[in-house]
């Protein structure tokens, strides 16, 4: 199998025909658990695409479906292997507990918070505005690879407080620690 490539599908299906410790990085973008059916009118506005995320049973069920694709997953990475599971509301915390006794708890790297912007709010809840992706690594090697992302200060930022290396703490240049 080629692992210098994007699969879409089932990845429970797809990672069957791979050896063990062959890939660097997984990104998951599974069902979330929502219990809905989703229709999308694509393209030239005269082909409909629908997928149901409709479950049978209970969170259990859904874990259970989800746990086997980690396990997976957890096979066929490296060592300095990363994954990345991208959930919402519906059951991240579930997935988050899933995740950590599959890749263990000491291997959680991140929880990145996907913000997106909204309507205006609910009328009896804070509104639903983000997804949670989970970082994990396959083991604490030190090996892994992990690329630092960098961006220009914002004008007002820099003007409030200074240089980067003020507000930041560390030194650009070293990628150290400055000293306080």
């Amino acid at each position: 199998m080629n692992t210098n490539i994007i699969y879409c599908g089932d990845c429970l299906t797809i990672l069957k025909g791979f050896p063990d410790e062959c890939i660097d990085l997984i990104y998951l973008d599974p069902p979330f658990f929502s219990n809905r059916h989703y229709e999308v009118i694509w393209g030239n506005h005269a082909e409909l695409r629908a997928f149901g995320d409709r479950w049978q049973g209970s969170i259990n069920h859904y874990t259970g479906w989800m746990g086997e694709r980690l396990e997976q997953c957890k096979r066929v990475l490296k060592k300095e292997g990363s994954i990345y599971l991208h959930c919402d509301y519906h059951a991240s915390h579930y997935l988050k507990i899933k995740m950590d006794k599959i890749f263990d708890e000491s291997n959680f790297r991140n929880e990145i918070v996907w913000h997106y912007k909204k309507w205006s709010a609910g009328w009896q809840q804070f509104q639903r505005n983000h997804d949670i992706i989970l970082f994990y690594s396959k083991t604490d090697n030190k090996k892994r690879v992990f690329n630092k992302m960098f961006m220009d200060r914002a004008e007002s930022t820099l003007k409030r407080f200074g240089t980067a290396k003020i507000i930041s703490g560390y030194d650009e240049k070293t990628g150290k620690r400055i000293p306080s």
